[in-house]
């Protein structure tokens, strides 16, 4: 998402890298901005640095990373996995390590901020995107070790362009079809909710959640 860009670049400043450090990227979605880091996949891509993982069965040594950052990744997780990908990042990170990450805040500050709350509760819908309770993640990443957690609410005003929103109106369209053949009316229902909210006040990135916390 080119439009999220700065938005990468100032959790990446906040996530306190330091120079040399070994550092895995979960989720593999900060190419552009830390080439030498190494890009946990899920997914084969074409990418240098890159190793296919399973977000609860990590194919690493104990203790071989500096740092573990992850920027939106965790949302695609769902929040019964939560525990089991924490204990796999505290057994992979070094003593006095860190572990950064950032998850949606499922509470839109404007208009355009509802249409991505509206698109995006579709995707919960569909099994596409998960929503986590910040109370719950605290609590797992204490069980699994981890201290000095902290929680930095993002507030963000980044407009997502009328290309985007246009290939969200094209993967609607499919589901709202999908849904049809199979007799179902949830979706079609919300789809006309974002089709009219989003034509009104366009879209924009809903805040985030900046955790981090450090293994001991």
């Amino acid at each position: 998402m080119p439009y999220a860009a700065q938005d990468r670049l100032e959790f990446i400043k906040r996530s306190n890298l330091n120079p040399g450090s070994r550092i895995l990227d979960f989720g593999g979605t900060l190419t552009g901005e830390l080439p030498s880091a190494v890009f946990g996949i899920t997914k084969p891509r074409k990418l240098t640095n890159s190793v296919l993982i399973k977000p609860v069965n990590l194919p690493f040594k104990d203790a071989v990373f500096d740092t573990v950052i992850s920027y939106h990744y965790l949302d695609l997780i769902p929040p019964d996995m939560l525990g089991h990908v924490f204990r796999e990042i505290a057994r992979i990170l070094k003593k006095e390590a860190v572990f950064s990450f950032m998850i949606l805040l499922w509470v839109p500050q404007n208009e355009a901020q509802k249409s991505s709350l509206l698109f995006n509760e579709l995707l919960k819908t569909i099994g596409a995107l998960y929503s986590h309770e910040f109370e719950d993640i605290s609590s797992k990443l204490s069980a699994y070790g981890f201290s000095e957690i902290t929680v930095e609410t993002v507030k963000r005003d980044i407009m997502i362009p009328r290309d985007y929103i246009r290939s969200h109106l094209l993967m609607l369209g499919d589901l709202i079809k999908r849904e049809k053949e199979e007799g179902g009316t949830g979706i079609k229902t919300l789809a006309r909710e974002y089709f009219a909210q989003v034509n009104v006040s366009g879209e924009a990135m809903m805040p985030a959640v900046h955790f981090m916390a450090r293994k001991p």
